[in-house]
């Protein structure tokens, strides 16, 4: 195997070459300090050549309708069960109350996301009482992008209803739905998947359904859930899969794609045990998610350009030292959020669009605001 030394590697990439899986996790596991300093400006090198130097945000609110789920995610410190403290399902006019209020702010963006409540149904199926979520928020506000429901949640709705994953999408983004989050994808490595999300989806059904909502004319995102019980090898094959997922997009001329890659490293300090104790550590390894955020640069970027960091996980300031390390968007403004936060997260649940413009520009790289598909405002 020729290009096996880091800086044969980086080489190849700075000549606008994809990186192979191999020589991905040659990159990741470097532990040499000039090796990753290489990795690291090779990475700010392909960010400011692929996207440019002005760092991107977005005016968003969140609106977690629920946390009671049917699922039991070995990470989550999220989700309840009816009747549990703490568990809530918010009725029509408190979605509605949440959506005003980010329109107040300034908000672009409602990005909507929940728990796997089965009470979540009118008449017996679960489509009709998701349908409801959207339109309750479109007929008020018309205007805003709403990026809605996982990967996760379309499977849950198409097999409590008995209709295909198709099905649920179009119904979805004829009622209003303008583009979905790649969430759930977790690691996307079904013996990893077996220990933190058993019950949920294997990662053949997530790549299905992210590519059926490319092909319906929804635009998605992607995750990687990082610094848990995964490997190197894990980790870089997860990032091939979305960058054969984007190539499959774009070259067979699917009407939506990828839109952005968001690195969301583990929090584990109100997670549950047993996991929390497999670990051994309750907040992520800052060095570990910024090499990580360097190689998606290096694996990723010429087919998905758009990388962010997630400061709910690594804090304001961490998030912006990883736009050194090849990101180009600080995320958004969230106004409320409660998956991370309630998992013991340190960075807080609101960023105003000050302080995001405040830790961009120290930087001393401009800043825009963009909207949800990466439009500049």
């Amino acid at each position: 195997m020729k290009h096996k030394t880091v800086d044969d590697i980086l080489d190849r990439a700075l000549l606008g070459y994809d990186i192979s899986p191999i020589e991905g996790v040659v990159l990741l596991k470097q532990t040499d300090p000039q090796a990753i300093a290489l990795i690291q400006s090779t990475a700010d090198t392909l960010r400011q050549r692929q996207v440019g130097d002005v760092v991107t945000y977005v005016i968003n609110r969140n609106i977690n309708f629920t946390n009671i789920c049917e699922q039991h995610c070995s990470f989550c410190a999220f989700r309840r069960d009816d009747g549990d403290r703490g568990a809530y399902w918010l009725d029509w006019a408190q979605i509605l109350e949440k959506a005003t209020d980010g329109v107040k702010r300034g908000a672009t963006e409602i990005c909507m996301q929940g728990g796997l409540n089965p009470q979540a149904q009118i008449n017996g199926k679960s489509l009709p009482y998701y349908l409801k979520l959207v339109e309750t928020i479109k007929q008020e506000f018309p205007q805003l992008h709403l990026h809605a429901f996982s990967p996760q949640e379309v499977q849950f709705i198409a097999r409590v209803d008995g209709v295909k994953y198709a099905d649920v999408i179009t119904a979805l983004r004829d009622a209003g739905v303008d583009s979905m989050p790649g969430t759930a994808a977790e690691v996307l490595d079904d013996e990893v998947r077996r220990v933190l999300c058993p019950e949920k989806i294997d990662t053949a059904t997530w790549l299905e359904i992210v590519s059926t909502a490319h092909q319906l004319g929804l635009h998605t995102t992607s995750t990687m859930l990082s610094g848990h019980i995964e490997s190197p090898e894990q980790q870089i094959a997860h990032l091939e899969k979305l960058r054969s997922l984007q190539i499959t997009a774009m070259k067979n001329g699917y009407p939506a794609k990828i839109t952005e890659f968001i690195l969301l490293p583990f929090v584990g300090q109100e997670a549950p045990k047993p996991l929390r104790r497999r670990v051994g550590r309750d907040q992520p390894v800052l060095s570990d998610s910024l090499l990580l955020t360097a190689v998606a640069r290096i694996y990723l970027g010429n087919w998905i350009p758009n990388h962010q960091p997630s400061w709910v996980k690594l804090g304001l300031d961490g998030a912006t030292t990883a736009l050194l390390w090849g990101c180009n968007d600080i995320g958004g403004t969230l106004m409320e959020e409660h998956i991370t936060s309630m998992a013991g997260a340190v960075g807080g649940t609101y960023m105003p669009p000050e302080t995001l413009q405040n830790a961009i520009a120290s930087l001393g790289r401009p800043y825009q605001q963009r909207n949800t598909l990466y439009q500049k405002h």
